[in-house]
């Protein structure tokens, strides 16, 4: 990770005006379609679940406003970032968070994926894994459709960790189309990243 000289930067201004509010980060919901993405799936026989966040994780590594962080208070860029997801517990109603690193490819992320949470057992974290702020944080609500969603969270104004969630697709007019929702911290990431990352996206599974 790189610390981010402020006077250098070129988001000097927006970071200082956001990075004292409030309620700093702000939430987006969008439809996407993944119909190709669901044939793209089926056909290889992978977790829709896991091959989801593989594929928006690598888009939104591609920009850099996604991978800064705010360490001790002060912005730092990373390289890469990781998703720490929730994972249903077997035989229960519970759940846990895994925390995975990302890899080259869609099969391998997909393995590794499933062996942590193997290891990781019922545990709601891993005892192992030190606390990282190269993470995003990922659920995902299955049920129903929703068109906008909050997060529990602490107000702490340097939790600078983007958070993503997605529902239950429905058929329109012969699309699967699924509420996805982005979070983000806006001292680090603007309105103009967020529909980036949603054109990038649905580019990239316009293409499977």
């Amino acid at each position: 990770m790189k610390k981010i000289d402020i006077e250098t930067w070129s988001r000097k201004n927006t970071y200082l005006f956001y990075k004292d509010a409030d309620i700093p980060r702000y939430n987006i919901t969008v439809d996407i379609d993944i119909t190709r993405f669901y044939h793209f799936v089926k056909e290889r026989k992978l977790s829709f679940y896991l091959s989801f966040i593989y594929f928006i994780m690598n888009e939104m590594n591609k920009i850099e406003n996604f991978r800064y962080r705010l360490v001790n208070g002060e912005p730092y860029l990373f390289d890469s970032t990781h998703p720490s997801y929730t994972d249903s517990i077997a035989d229960t109603d519970n759940f846990k968070i895994v925390t995975v690193n990302m890899e080259d490819t869609l099969e391998l992320f997909v393995k590794k994926a499933k062996e942590t949470s193997d290891k990781q057992g019922a545990s709601f974290l891993n005892p192992d894994e030190e606390r990282r702020v190269d993470l995003v944080y990922i659920t995902t609500f299955p049920w129903a459709k929703f068109s906008q969603v909050t997060h529990a969270a602490s107000i702490d104004k340097n939790d600078a960790v983007p958070r993503l969630i997605w529902g239950k697709f429905e058929e329109i007019n012969g699309k699967k189309m699924m509420p996805l929702s982005i979070e983000a911290h806006h001292a680090l990431a603007d309105g103009r990243h967020v529909g980036m990352l949603i054109q990038d996206l649905q580019v990239t599974l316009n293409q499977l």
